[in-house]
C-alpha cells in the first residue's frame, strides 16, 4: 500500500511540473514533499512567508538548504499583515479565519512573480485526503460519517480554497497548481480504511509521513508537527488582536 502511495504521490507532482515552477513553502511534511519530488524535475524555487523567527521560515531555511534549493524569505510584519489582509478581503470577502489564510499565499504569489515564475504549486487537498485536522478525529468521536464528511471537504475544495488562492495567484499572473488535488490519488487514499489513515494522531497523516520516507523527503518535515500555515508563520496573533477593528472594516459578508 505505502509503496503504491508513494508512487501515485511522485505522479501527481510530476504532472503538476513545467521546466521551472515555484512552491509555497512551509518547511511542514505537505509542501516539503511535493519540494522533494519537484526539486529533481524541474528548476525550483521555494516561497515562505511569515514574521520573524516564526516556525514556518525557521523549518523553511533548514529544509532548502538539506534540499539544496532556492529559499525567498518574505518578512512580514503587523503593517504588511494588516494592509495584505485588506487586500485579500478585496479578493475574497470572507471571516476572518478564512481571510488569514491567503495572507502568505498573497505575499509568497507576489515575490515569485517579483521573481520571474509564472507557476505555483500548492499543498491544498492533504489536509482532507490524510485525515491532517484535529477537528475530523473529534467529528469522529461524536459519531459522524467522517468518511463522507472528508470526501465532501475534498470534493469541494475547487469551490473553497483553491478558488480563492486561483484568484489571489491570478492577481500576479500566476498559475497555481495543486499537487494533492489528484482524482486518481483521491480514489486511491480514500479506499484505504479510515482506521489506516487515521493512525498517528499526534503528528497527523501518519500514511503520508509513511510515504514520504520512501520518496526520501527530508526527515526534519517528515516529523514535524502538524501547524496551519497561519499559526505556522504567526500571522493569526497579529489578526486576532485587531480582529473588532477588522471586523468593523471588512464585515463577514451576509
Amino acid at each position: 500500500m505505502i509503496p503504491e502511495l508513494a508512487a501515485l504521490l511522485k505522479d501527481s507532482v510530476l504532472q503538476t511540473l513545467e521546466d521551472r515552477v515555484s512552491i509555497s513553502f512551509s518547511g511542514g511534511i505537505d509542501s516539503t514533499l511535493i519540494a522533494t519530488v519537484a526539486g529533481r524535475n524541474a528548476e525550483t524555487g521555494l516561497f515562505s512567508a511569515g514574521m520573524e523567527g516564526s516556525p514556518d521560515l525557521e523549518y523553511s531555511e533548514k529544509v532548502a538548504a538539506i534540499l539544496g534549493l532556492n529559499l525567498e524569505k518574505v518578512i512580514l510584519d503587523e503593517e504588511k499583515i494588516l494592509g495584505t489582509y485588506g487586500k485579500c478581503y478585496e479578493m475574497v470577502p470572507n471571516n476572518l479565519l478564512k481571510v488569514e489564510l491567503l495572507v502568505p499565499v498573497y505575499k509568497a504569489a507576489e515575490r515569485a512573480a517579483e521573481k520571474g515564475h509564472e507557476t505555483m504549486l500548492f499543498g491544498a487537498g492533504a489536509e482532507e485526503l490524510f485525515v491532517g485536522y484535529e477537528r475530523y478525529y473529534a467529528y469522529l468521536e461524536e459519531g459522524k460519517n467522517l468518511d463522507e464528511i472528508l470526501k465532501n471537504e475534498f470534493d469541494t475544495l475547487q469551490k473553497r480554497e483553491i478558488a480563492w488562492i486561483k484568484k489571489v495567484c491570478r492577481k500576479f499572473s500566476i498559475e497555481s497548481r495543486f499537487p494533492f488535488y489528484n482524482r486518481k490519488l483521491a480514489d486511491f487514499v480514500f479506499s484505504i480504511p479510515l482506521e489506516k489513515r487515521m493512525e498517528n494522531r499526534e503528528l497527523k497523516k501518519g500514511i503520508l509521513r509513511e510515504a514520504a520516507t520512501l520518496l526520501q523527503v527530508p526527515l526534519i518535515s517528515i516529523k514535524r508537527k502538524k501547524q496551519a500555515m497561519q499559526y505556522g508563520s504567526r500571522i493569526h496573533n497579529i489578526l486576532l488582536r485587531h480582529s473588532e477593528e477588522l471586523g468593523r472594516r471588512y464585515p463577514y459578508p451576509k
